[in-house]
C-alpha cells in the first residue's frame, strides 16, 4: 500500500467559476493543499477547506513564481505531507499545462495520480465570443497551436501545415505574435482577407474582442490595448462572432458595479454553520455579465438566546422573523443549542418580512403564515395588526440591528418580546488607493443595507455618480451624510435592486 497521499490534476477551466466540473469542485473542497496557477478565478480558492495549505506557482511570460522543474519537486514533497494534493491549474491540464510532464514525474516516484479534466479555453473562449470551433458548411475540423516561445524570439511555427481554409486554427498564448502569424499565414498561402478575431480574458465579464482579417488583425489589437490572457482565432467560423454573440449581449456586460456586502452564516442540520461570502445579488450580477468591486464591512453570527417561551406556548402565539439570518440563528439555537426538534414549535405561527426569508423557513420544514405584500418592517407591522388579536404574544427573533418600524408600530399595543439572536460585528477592513480608483470609475455604488453604507461612507470612500438602495433605512444613512442622489429599489429586496439595474 502507497505510503504517500494523491495528487489529483484539476483543470479548472478558461475563467468563469461556473465552468469548473463538479468533479474538480469536490476534490477541492476535500483538498489538505493546493497548489494554483495564475490563469483562474480566485473564487475557486473560497471553494477549499478553511485549514488547507495554499500555495501560489503561477506563470507570466518571461516571469515564473517557480521554474516548471520545482514545482515537480513540490508536489511530490506535499504528496509526502499531505493526503490529498490538488494541482489546480487553468484550462486543461493537459492542454499545453504541462499536466503530463508533472503526472509522468510523479508516477516515476510512485504517487498515486488522477486527472480531472477542465473546460480548456481553446473552445470555451470563442464559444463566449460567439465563435463556435466548428460549424457545419464552415470548418470541418480544428488544431489548437501553442504560439509561446523562448523570450524575445519568433514564434516556431511551421505555417505551411496551416494551408486548409475548411478548418479552424487557434492560437494559444500568442498575443505578442499575432503580427507574426497574420504574416506567416499569408506567406504560406492564406488570403490577407480571411476572417481573424483575438479574444482576450474570454469567459470573464471583463472579455473583450477585435474581430478583422489577417491583414488587419495586429492594428486591430493594438489600437484595442488587449491584454494576455488571449487566443487567436483564424478561419470561416469568425464570421458568425456577431449573430451568435449571447454571451457580450447580456444585460449588465461591460459594466462594473461597487457592492459592499455583509460576510453572513448559513446553517443546516448536515453541516452546521458554515460562512457565507457574496449573496444573491452578487451572483446575479455576475451572471448578468457585471463585474464586481466588494469589500466586507461587517460579519453576521449566530448567538445563543434565550428561547425559553417554548415552554409555555400557547395556540396561536406568533413567532416573527425580518431576515433570514433570524431564521438560521433560531434554528441554531433550537437544535444545536437546546438540543430539540421542530415538536418543539407545535401551535406557534410564523410571520416574514418577505419572499426571501419566507423560502429560508421553508428550508427548515416551515411555512410561513403571514407574508406582507411589500417587503419592509412597516408593512409587516400593519399585516400583523389586522390578523392578530391584542392578546396574541409576538416573539421577535432579530438582529442586534433591526427595524426600528416594527417595533415602533407594534410595541404599545402587543405583547411583543424581542430575543436578539444574531449580531452584526463591524469587520475591521483597508480599501486600497487602487481600489478607491476603480470605485470612482464604477456605473454605481448598491447598498444593501444601512449598516454597510454607514461603513463605506465613514471610510471616506469616494462613490461614483449613480448611488442604488435597497430601502428606505438605507437612503436614509446616505442622504443623512450628504448623497443627495440615491435611487431607490421599488421593492426592499435583492430582486427590486436588481430590476432596477437593469431598466
Amino acid at each position: 500500500m502507497n505510503k504517500y497521499g494523491k495528487v489529483v490534476l484539476v483543470g479548472a477551466g478558461p475563467g468563469d467559476l461556473d465552468l469548473l466540473t463538479l468533479k474538480g469542485k469536490e476534490y477541492l473542497s476535500q483538498a489538505d493543499c493546493v497548489v494554483y496557477d495564475r490563469l483562474l478565478n480566485n473564487k475557486m480558492l473560497g471553494l477549499c477547506k478553511s485549514n488547507s495549505e495554499m500555495i501560489f506557482v503561477g506563470k507570466e511570460n518571461h516571469n515564473h513564481t517557480m521554474a516548471q522543474d520545482k514545482i515537480n519537486e513540490l508536489l511530490y514533497e506535499k504528496a509526502k505531507e499531505h493526503k490529498l494534493v490538488v494541482r489546480l491549474k487553468g484550462g486543461d491540464p493537459y492542454v499545453f499545462g504541462r499536466g503530463g510532464e508533472e503526472a509522468l514525474y510523479l508516477k516515476e516516484r510512485n504517487i498515486d495520480v488522477e486527472t480531472v479534466p477542465g473546460v480548456s479555453s481553446s473552445i470555451a473562449a470563442l464559444a463566449d465570443a460567439g465563435i463556435p470551433i466548428t460549424h457545419r458548411g464552415l470548418s470541418k475540423g480544428f488544431q489548437v497551436i501553442t504560439a509561446h516561445s523562448k523570450k524575445d524570439e519568433p514564434t516556431n511555427i511551421d505555417f505551411s501545415l496551416l494551408t486548409d481554409e475548411d478548418v479552424t486554427l487557434v492560437f494559444l498564448m500568442g498575443l505578442a505574435h499575432v503580427g507574426q502569424i497574420a504574416k506567416g499565414l499569408i506567406e504560406a498561402g492564406r488570403d490577407s482577407h480571411t476572417n481573424a478575431a483575438v479574444v482576450s480574458s474570454g469567459t470573464t465579464n471583463h472579455q473583450k474582442k477585435v474581430v478583422g482579417t489577417l491583414e488587419n488583425i495586429e492594428d486591430l489589437v493594438s489600437k484595442a490595448k488587449l491584454t494576455s490572457p488571449a487566443i487567436i482565432v483564424v478561419g470561416k467560423v469568425v464570421g458568425l462572432a456577431d449573430e451568435l454573440n449571447f454571451f457580450e449581449k447580456r444585460p449588465l456586460f461591460g459594466k462594473t458595479f461597487f457592492l459592499p456586502q455583509i460576510e453572513s452564516f448559513n446553517y443546516s442540520l448536515e453541516k452546521g454553520v458554515t460562512e457565507t461570502y457574496g449573496n444573491e445579488l452578487e451572483d446575479r450580477l455576475w451572471k448578468s455579465g457585471a463585474e464586481v468591486i466588494s469589500v466586507v464591512t461587517g460579519r453576521v453570527r449566530p448567538i445563543e438566546c434565550d428561547l425559553g417561551f417554548l415552554n409555555h406556548v400557547k395556540q396561536g402565539d406568533l413567532v416573527v422573523f425580518t431576515s433570514g439570518n433570524g431564521v438560521r440563528s433560531f434554528f441554531w439555537n433550537l437544535f444545536e443549542i437546546q438540543k430539540k426538534d421542530v415538536r418543539a414549535i407545535v401551535g406557534l405561527k410564523f410571520a416574514v418580512v418577505g419572499e426571501k426569508t419566507k423560502a429560508v423557513l421553508k428550508s427548515f420544514g416551515v411555512n410561513a403564515d403571514i407574508v406582507p405584500k411589500v417587503q419592509t418592517g412597516l408593512a409587516l407591522a400593519e399585516a400583523l395588526k389586522d390578523s392578530l388579536s391584542e392578546h396574541t404574544n409576538i416573539f421577535w427573533l432579530c438582529g442586534s440591528i433591526h427595524y426600528a418600524d416594527f417595533e415602533n408600530v407594534l410595541g404599545k399595543n402587543y405583547s411583543l418580546k424581542k430575543i436578539v439572536c444574531y449580531e452584526n460585528n463591524p469587520a475591521e477592513y483597508e480599501i486600497s488607493d487602487e481600489i478607491c480608483s476603480k470605485i470612482l470609475k464604477c456605473d454605481g455604488a448598491i447598498f444593501t443595507s444601512a449598516s454597510n453604507a454607514q461603513s463605506v461612507i465613514t471610510k471616506g470612500v469616494e462613490l461614483p455618480e449613480n448611488i442604488y438602495s435597497i430601502g428606505p433605512s438605507c437612503s436614509g444613512v446616505l442622504k443623512k451624510h450628504g448623497v443627495a442622489q440615491v435611487v431607490e429599489a421599488k421593492s426592499a429586496s435583492y430582486e427590486g435592486l436588481f430590476d432596477l439595474l437593469v431598466e
